[in-house]
């Protein structure tokens, strides 16, 4: 593996990964506000990128540069478990969100952009707009890391505005894939409605953050409803969703498009571990894919499973 060769292949990444109609000398010298020639005697080879420029590369296009070293030793994958560095825990909440909503920015809309996600319990990319549910959400981490004391109120907790819109566009974000892939355990809501219950014992949410979740969860049943009728989330971006009939241990996610993969595992609540590695990438899609043959789809098919889906979880969140 010689030097020249792991420069050549960070080009090649960089090409793909940079918006589309841009020229990636341009790029470069407004992202790493240097001049044009220097720009060009780095893309040619002969200056090195300094360390500094290669991490400002790596974090604004999301290229591992531990993949591209990676992929030329024997037997080895590596795996970026994203640690926080904020002390503030809505500092390194909004890390954390972020982080996915560069995941998919990096997807490009040319018709190949594909997610597949295998969960137990309800993928927050599509409740995240929904006020009380994304709070209660935070509440728990925050409450995970000792933060929280009782007696506590959602209608009290002031979020971030940044954070906010960082939900909204999360939802965005989900439904720009040319196709998205949900497998579901039947009992998705089940766990969410067990959490809101041991919260509100606690009184780490009050009486009437629980109607409001109520009330939201009846919201998302129903929008949830309306989507696998149709199939899609709009003209162009479908969606399937599956109930499987076996049991999954973790949450598996894979995000692609043509020149990009990613595989994510969902760890410490609402954090994820992830990897780029094409190895490991078709493992994931390969697990997910499997997983399908063991369930029903009840989007735009499966009317009668998709009708006692619904009614299941209607009864399950009227539990609250």
């Amino acid at each position: 593996m010689t030097k020249n060769y792991i420069v050549k292949e960070l080009i090649n990444k960089m090409k793909e990964r940079i918006p589309q109609g841009q020229n990636l000398a341009n790029y470069l010298t407004d992202t790493l506000y240097m001049g044009k020639e220097a720009v060009y005697r780095r893309l040619r080879g002969e200056v090195a990128f300094t360390f500094d420029e290669i991490a400002v590369i790596s974090h604004n296009l999301g290229i591992s540069i531990d993949q591209i070293i990676g992929n030329h030793l024997t037997n080895r994958v590596t795996f970026d478990v994203n640690l926080l560095h904020s002390p503030n825990l809505f500092e390194s909440y909004y890390e954390i969100i972020e982080r996915y909503l560069r995941i998919f920015g990096f997807l490009k809309p040319d018709g190949n952009t594909e997610v597949y996600s295998a969960t137990n319990t309800i993928p927050f990319t599509l409740y995240s707009s929904y006020e009380y549910l994304s709070k209660f959400r935070l509440c728990r981490w925050i409450y995970q890391h000792g933060k929280v004391k009782t007696p506590n109120s959602l209608s009290e907790m002031n979020v971030p505005e940044k954070i906010v819109a960082s939900h909204k566009k999360l939802c965005e974000g989900l439904r720009k894939s040319e196709k998205t892939y949900f497998i579901w355990d039947s009992n998705v809501f089940l766990s969410f409605v067990k959490e809101i219950k041991y919260f509100a014992g606690l009184n780490l949410i009050s009486t009437s953050d629980v109607m409001y979740l109520k009330n939201e969860l009846q919201q998302l049943l129903i929008e949830l409803e309306q989507l696998s009728v149709k199939g899609e989330f709009s003209e162009g971006h479908e969606l399937y969703i599956y109930l499987s009939n076996i049991d999954f241990e973790a949450t598996y996610t894979y995000v692609a498009d043509k020149d990009f993969q990613i595989s994510l595992f969902r760890v410490y609540s609402i954090s994820s571990m992830d990897s780029q590695s094409p190895q490991i990438c078709q493992i994931q899609k390969n697990w997910i894919q499997s997983l399908r043959r063991h369930s029903t789809l009840i989007s735009g098919s499966g009317e009668a499973q998709r009708i006692e889906f619904i009614e299941k979880q209607k009864n399950i969140i009227d539990m609250l």
